[in-house]
């Protein structure tokens, strides 16, 4: 099984991703991190609170919602991340207590022709050290007009393991989508994921990174990483 590590890594530019899993003592965690080739796309900082991760420019100036979202939502007993506006609205419809797959089918891939990049996300249920229902997926584009919806189901996340998925898979100048979720090994504590996946990003690429300790039921703990 491959490395949440080596898959952060394994490519020159992975745009936007994912990971949600348990460490190598068992610890809930979830990171996200956000790469860009535009000044625009490489203007951007990620904003935690107690309950939500905020994409948002340096600066604080004009939002894009492409570039500009809430990427993570925590409650006591849940938790979704993601790349896009539609993580609120997979949080609110999971508040409805719709599952997490069905509401996927209803999102549609960023409308940014010709890419057309997938919105990836992640959602599980946190029960101390437990992740139950671990959803990893994403919303991509099969065809001008057609949508796929592949997504990874867990009822229980294992031990040293994380689902992760990523928007792209190729280089910077050759842009390839991606949004197929794996399944990966953690061999660390949560607390080396930080400087191991940042040091594997790309340098010009790399833009933001957050890892998240998900024991308790706000952000606080996170350990952020920035250009």
């Amino acid at each position: 099984m491959a490395t949440l590590v080596d898959v952060v890594g394994k490519c020159e530019y992975p745009g936007r991703g994912l990971a949600i899993g348990r460490d190598s003592d068992g610890l809930p965690f979830a990171a996200y991190w956000l790469t860009g080739r535009s000044p625009a796309s490489q203007q951007r900082e990620l904003v935690v609170s107690a309950e939500e991760i905020v994409v948002q420019e340096l600066g604080g100036g004009g939002a894009d919602e492409l570039r500009h979202y809430t990427a993570a939502i925590r409650t006591e007993d849940w938790f979704i991340v993601g790349n896009g506006t539609h993580v609120s609205e997979l949080a609110g419809t999971h508040a409805d207590c719709v599952d997490l797959q069905v509401a996927l089918r209803n999102i549609d891939y960023e409308p940014d022709p010709p890419i057309r990049t997938p919105r990836i996300f992640a959602g599980a249920v946190v029960e101390g050290p437990e992740l139950l229902d671990v959803v990893v997926g994403s919303a991509r584009s099969y065809s001008a007009d057609q949508v796929q919806h592949p997504s990874l189901f867990l009822r229980r996340s294992e031990e040293a393991t994380a689902g992760v998925v990523t928007t792209y898979s190729g280089t910077a100048a050759q842009v390839t989508t991606d949004g197929y979720p794996s399944v990966v090994s953690v061999k660390v504590e949560w607390e080396s994921l930080p400087d191991l996946l940042w040091s594997r990003l790309d340098p010009s690429l790399r833009v933001a990174l957050v890892v998240i300790p998900l024991l308790t039921d706000s952000f606080e703990g996170s350990i952020l990483r920035a250009r």
